[in-house]
């Protein structure tokens, strides 16, 4: 639940590999030439769409060279985004993409109008369906009735404390199980398919319980969703709009999902329904999780059992793959500078002894907070946020005067505003407790610094009325795990190799999918 899921828009080779690798014989021809139809009709139709000529464009602007800035945008929109936030501070500039321009806003004062813009402005909702395709990849119910962000901003939010032991004993419980250690070996295991089996264990026994939170083929299959969701997203997005309803499902794995998904999830969402209906709705017993969470929040339609499973399905997606990359760009962070364990150790050990492992006393570990603030503002996983698409028919004009036409799509340089100096000072430099000392120094208002608040400097989360509305429960997560970790196991890079270099595809910056972190049991 990191962040606000515009940086899925990218389409890492990997991931496309994997994502062709999983359809049967007739799909993979035939999402290959859709995919090929597809991106022709869109070379021979882009830019025809809103007009941005009077937005100043970093790189190439010609109708036939601008193709040369999009190809650039794959593999270095970091440093375009860089280029354009110091030649156009406190403005906006475009740069190519292949199908369209998108518009990148920089200045806190025009950062704040979009994170506070109106959907019926500018639209988060429509934006993050267009890059997902959301209607064919995770269901049109999810599409058309986003009530989701309300239960997790309300319910899940609020239970996180109540519920924080399951939270910790699974923790515990998987972590124990894919390190298994003896004495003082070391064990080098890759860390993001790691980390990625303790998230998807750990979030599911908040959100469906024992024993489905460690059912291989429910936990195989959220994690698939998470692979799978945006590399046929983009493969959709390459069709021309005509095509979608016809091609989108054959592209699609949403049915097949489902079918797995209603296997693991339908009786249990069917005996809450029965309970609810001859016991009311507050019946003894209910149980404290997503499902019970989402059957409250829903209306009409998507009380039935297909739409709910499709919901806790959804949700998985939005917290497997963004906690997952950022608890690896975070553990990557911890390995490659050992220096900062042991007074991380030190805290954890100092607040535990005292309070016991709760949510209160993970609150209380400021360097261990400050710790994750600074790996995510250092390495974010996406270089641009705050998504939005212009939806308004008259356009939409920011203070500045400049007004953006309709369909427009624009975002914020996150990355930039991470490292600029004017906000951080030595901000090439990872400073680990930078926040804590912030927060020391502070006597009033201290709490800006933690990792979970959001403001117009600091867009890990996103900010404004579509903020990552999961934050709270995700920081929580990470912290518990992290603290698990550095109280229990000494970690390391292998060979001493230096922290493993980031991958940078369009504007996402995904940490590397094959490096390996090496652990051991405590040793003193």
């Amino acid at each position: 639940m990191v962040s606000n899921l515009q940086w899925l828009q990218v389409v890492p080779g990997r991931q496309l590999c994997l994502a062709l690798a999983s359809m049967d014989d007739v799909k993979v021809p035939l999402a290959l030439g859709l995919a090929v139809a597809g991106a022709f009709f869109l070379v021979r139709n882009a830019y025809s769409g809103p007009n941005l000529d009077s937005i100043p464009t970093v790189g190439p602007s010609g109708s036939v060279s601008s193709y040369l800035g999009a190809f650039r945008y794959i593999f270095h929109a970091k440093e375009m985004f860089q280029e354009g936030y110091e030649r156009y501070p406190s403005s906006m500039f475009r740069v190519a993409l292949i199908d369209r321009w998108s518009v990148l806003v920089s200045g806190k004062q025009l950062v704040e109008e979009i994170a506070y813009a109106r959907e019926e402005d500018l639209s988060f909702h429509q934006s993050t369906n267009e890059f997902l395709q959301t209607g064919y990849t995770l269901g049109r119910g999810i599409e058309r009735d986003p009530y989701h962000p309300t239960v997790i901003r309300t319910s899940l939010s609020r239970n996180v404390g109540n519920r924080f032991p399951d939270v910790r004993d699974e923790i515990v419980c998987s972590l124990s199980e894919l390190l298994p250690l003896t004495d003082d070996e070391w064990m080098a295991v890759p860390a993001y398919d790691t980390m990625m089996q303790v998230i998807c264990r750990t979030s599911n026994r908040f959100f469906v319980g024992l024993p489905l939170c460690r059912n291989p083929d429910y936990l195989a299959l959220n994690i698939g969703v998470a692979m799978d969701v945006v590399v046929k997203a983009q493969l959709i997005n390459f069709l021309p709009a005509f095509l979608r309803p016809t091609f989108g499902p054959l592209i699609s794995s949403l049915k097949s999902n489902m079918r797995r998904a209603s296997k693991h999830l339908t009786p249990l969402v069917a005996e809450r329904l029965k309970k609810m209906d001859e016991l009311g709705k507050d019946w003894p017993g209910k149980p404290n999780d997503l499902i019970t969470w989402l059957i409250d929040g829903a209306e009409g339609d998507e009380l039935s059992l297909n739409a709910l499973v499709q919901r806790v399905i959804f949700v998985n997606f939005a917290a497997i793959r963004t906690t997952t990359d950022t608890f690896t760009h975070l553990l990557f962070d911890l390995a490659a500078n050992p220096s900062y364990i042991a007074p991380l150790r030190a805290e954890v050990e100092l607040i535990v002894g005292a309070e016991g492992w709760t949510k209160a006393s993970i609150g209380k570990m400021h360097q261990l907070d400050s710790f994750l603030r600074e790996s995510q503002r250092f390495h974010g996983i996406g270089t641009q946020s705050l998504g939005r698409k212009v939806v308004n028919p008259n356009g939409f004009t920011f203070s500045d005067g400049t007004t953006l036409p309709p369909g427009a799509y624009l975002h914020a340089t996150t990355w930039s505003l991470h490292h600029d100096p004017a906000l951080y000072p030595d901000p090439h430099v990872f400073d680990g407790f930078r926040f804590s000392k912030l927060r020391a120094a502070e006597e009033v208002g201290a709490a800006k610094h933690q990792a979970v608040t959001t403001s117009l400097g600091y867009l890990a989360f996103g900010h404004g009325q579509h903020a990552c509305p999961g934050r709270h429960f995700a920081t929580v997560e990470m912290l518990g795990i992290l603290a698990h970790i550095v109280l229990n196991y000494d970690v390391k890079l292998p060979n001493d190799e230096g922290r493993p270099p980031n991958q940078y595809i369009a504007s996402a910056c995904i940490p590397h999918a094959s490096a390996k972190v090496a652990f051991r049991k405590r040793q003193n």
